[in-house]
């Protein structure tokens, strides 16, 4: 078994419930809505740990105990992006998560280098894992119905070395890249005050845009900047 469970946004508890029936402990359910705090406190609050904490600055280091954990969530679309960069930033404690996202949010976690919709999401998941969407949910099988469908996507996070400091350089390295799509290397690079002479160095072509680069081309790049 894993070292500790812990999810994210409990909620009413619809999915806690769940977690609970296959009794996986030890288990934290974490949100910031006190009425949500009190639900799952009445609910759940025998069989595990109910907190107030803000799910975008967790350390899943406190969670720790020599044995990695298991984060499962259903994200609110405001706070899905910090909430999954948090959660890469502090994989090293974690073999893996189960994230309920907007479908655009999961295609956007799970899309490959040389696409359109790869950017600095994926890498940071990429970076430390891999990321594989499952299924689709429509809107019907939620109450209240939102308007928009849903997707699975599961975590899976590597064996690594990497600090929180050091995922968050390669993080800003990844929006600084990607910040302008539509020009090339060179032109995001003088934008952004980075050295063209590490273009020169890999033998990247400066007419290439950011999204026609490969994956090993990437981490080179982003070693390369980040030691500069």
């Amino acid at each position: 078994g894993k070292g500790f469970y812990l999810e994210i946004g409990g909620g009413l508890g619809t999915l806690t419930s769940v977690i609970i029936k296959r009794d996986l402990q030890p288990f934290t359910v974490i949100d910031m809505d006190d009425g949500m705090l009190k639900v799952l406190e009445k609910r759940f609050g025998e069989t595990s740990e109910i907190k107030k904490q803000d799910a975008t600055k967790i350390k899943f280091e406190d969670y720790f105990k020599g044995k990695k954990g298991f984060v499962i969530g259903n994200l609110p679309y405001q706070v899905s992006s910090p909430i999954i960069h948090n959660t890469c930033y502090e994989s090293e404690f974690l073999d893996g998560a189960l994230f309920l996202l907007q479908k655009e949010v999961a295609q956007k976690i799970c899309a490959a280098p040389e696409t359109r919709e790869f950017g600095p999401l994926a890498a940071i998941v990429k970076m430390v894992g891999k990321a594989d969407y499952l299924f689709t949910l429509p809107p019907e099988e939620f109450y209240p119905s939102p308007k928009v469908h849903s997707a699975l996507v599961k975590v899976t996070f590597n064996q690594h070395e990497f600090t929180r400091e050091h995922l968050e350089k390669f993080v800003s390295f990844m929006r600084s890249l990607f910040s302008n799509r539509r020009k090339n290397l060179l032109n995001v690079f003088k934008i952004n005050k980075l050295d063209i002479e590490l273009l020169k160095k890999l033998q990247i072509p400066e007419t290439k845009r950011a999204e026609s680069l490969d994956w090993n081309t990437i981490v080179a790049l982003s070693k390369a900047v980040m030691e500069d």
